[in-house]
C-alpha cells in the first residue's frame, strides 16, 4: 500500500532543474508500520544467525553493489550531479564498509564478552556479560553521500552486522538511487539466507517521524543537518520507551591560524582553505566552518584571491541552493560587512558562487 494522494517522489537534476530517475511512491503510515513489523519479525532470526553467516550475507551484498556499480552510478549522477568519478569511488567505499563489518563479525571482538568465574570464598557469583543486538534500527540517508551514508552505508552495515534489521528512510534528494540500492542489497541478503524484512525502505517526509515513533524500532541513526537531527532526537527521547539516537548533526570544523604561520605560509594556507571550502560546493562535513586569523587581514586578502578564482558546481538540492542564496543576501545587507570576492558559479541550475566578505 502506498500513498495515492501524494505525487510520487522524483529526483531533480542539479544540472538542469528537471525531474530525473524513476518515480518512487511516497510511503503511507501503513507502509511504515509494515516495514517496521517486518523488521521486528526478522530480528530474532537474523540476530540468532551465526556471525559467520551474517558475514557472508554482508559480503554478498557488497558483491551485488559492485556488480551493479555502473547502473547505480548513472542513476545517482543524474540525481546528484556528483560526477561518475566521485560516485564510482563511493560505491567502492560502500561495499568496502560492508566487507569491513563482515571481518569484524568473524573476529568476534565486538561482543566484548566477559566471563568472571564464581568465587565461593568471597561470595562472588558467576558473571557473564556480552553485547547483544538491540532490535530493528531506523537509518536516515544523507544528501551528500548517496551510497556511503545512505541505504547501504555505514549505519546500515554496522546495524546489520550487530544482528539488527534496518528500515531506511530514503533521502528525498536521491529517491531512485535509494530504491535501486535497497532492491539490490535486500535481494542479495535474501539470497544469502537472511530473513524477509531484514532491510526495508520507506520514503516521504512523514515517514521519518513515523519510523522513529514506531514501537518496533529500538534505535535510530542519522547523518544530516542539526535541525533535522535535533527534531528526530527529540522524538526518540519523548517516546513512551525512549530509544538511543546516534546522530552526526552538522559540522563546524574550526581552523586557527597563528601569526607565525600566517606570515610564513599565507598563500599556501589560503589555497588549502579555499580548496576545502569549495570542495563539493561546500557540501562536505569536513568544510572548515570557522577560520580564526590574525587581525592584520593579510590572510583574509589571500583567501579572497583564492576564492575569487574558484569555480564551483551545483548544490545537491534546490532547498540547499535557496538557503545559500538567502544567507548571501542577508550578508550583503549587513552594514558592517564589505564584499571582497566572488568566485564563479558553473552553468548548472543549482550552481552558486563562493563569496568572501570582510
Amino acid at each position: 500500500m502506498t500513498d495515492t494522494t501524494s505525487a510520487p517522489l522524483r529526483g531533480i537534476s542539479p544540472r538542469t532543474g528537471e525531474p530525473v530517475g524513476d518515480p518512487v511512491a511516497v510511503s503511507t503510515a501503513a507502509d511504515v508500520d509494515a516495514a517496521a513489523r517486518a523488521a521486528a519479525r526478522a530480528f530474532p532470526v537474523w540476530s540468532a544467525m551465526p556471525a559467520a553467516d551474517r558475514a557472508r550475507a554482508l559480503e554478498a551484498a557488497a558483491d551485488a553493489l559492485d556488480a551493479a556499480r555502473d547502473e547505480l552510478v548513472a542513476v545517482a549522477d543524474a540525481e546528484t550531479a556528483l560526477g561518475a568519478v566521485r560516485l564510482t569511488g563511493e560505491v567502492g567505499r560502500t561495499s568496502g564498509q560492508l566487507r569491513l563489518f563482515a571481518e569484524v563479525l568473524r573476529d568476534g571482538g565486538h561482543v566484548q564478552a566477559v566471563l568472571t568465574p564464581a568465587d565461593p570464598a568471597t561470595g562472588r557469583p558467576d558473571i557473564r556479560r556480552m553485547r547483544q543486538a538491540i532490535g530493528p534500527v531506523a537509518v536516515f540517508g544523507a544528501s551528500n553521500f548517496p551510497f556511503a551514508f545512505s541505504v547501504a552505508g555505514g549505519d546500515t552495515a554496522s546495524a546489520l552486522a550487530a544482528g539488527c534489521p534496518v528500515v531506511v528512510k530514503a533521502h528525498a534528494g536521491h529517491p531512485a538511487t535509494s530504491a535501486a540500492v535497497a532492491r539490490i542489497v535486500a535481494g542479495a541478503l535474501r539470497e544469502a539466507g537472511a530473513p524477509e524484512g531484514v532491510l526495508g525502505l520507506v520514503t516521504g517526509f512523514e515517514a521519518g517521524a513515523a519510523l522513529v515513533n514506531h514501537p518496533a524500532v529500538k534505535a535510530a541513526g542519522f547523518t544530516g543537518s542539526q535541525a533535522g537531527g535535533r527534531a528526530l532526537y527529540d522524538l526518540a527521547a519523548a517516546r513512551p520507551e525512549p530509544i538511543p539516537f546516534y546522530g552526526e548533526l552538522g559540522s563546524v570544523n574550526p581552523v586557527v591560524v597563528l601569526p607565525g604561520a600566517a606570515a610564513e605560509r599565507a598563500r599556501e594556507i589560503a589555497q588549502g582553505y579555499a580548496q576545502s571550502l569549495t570542495l563539493g560546493t561546500g557540501q562536505f562535513c569536513t568544510n572548515p566552518g570557522l577560520l580564526f586569523v590574525p587581525a592584520d587581514g593579510a590572510l583574509v586578502d589571500a583567501v579572497a584571491a583564492e576564492v575569487g578564482a574558484a569555480t564551483t558546481g551545483a548544490m545537491l538540492t534546490s532547498r540547499i541552493r535557496d538557503g545559500y542564496r538567502a544567507r548571501v543576501a542577508e550578508l550583503d545587507e549587513t552594514a558592517d560587512l564589505h564584499p571582497l570576492a566572488s568566485g564563479s558559479a558553473g552553468g548548472d541550475s543549482f550552481a552558486v558562487a563562493p563569496r568572501v566578505w570582510r
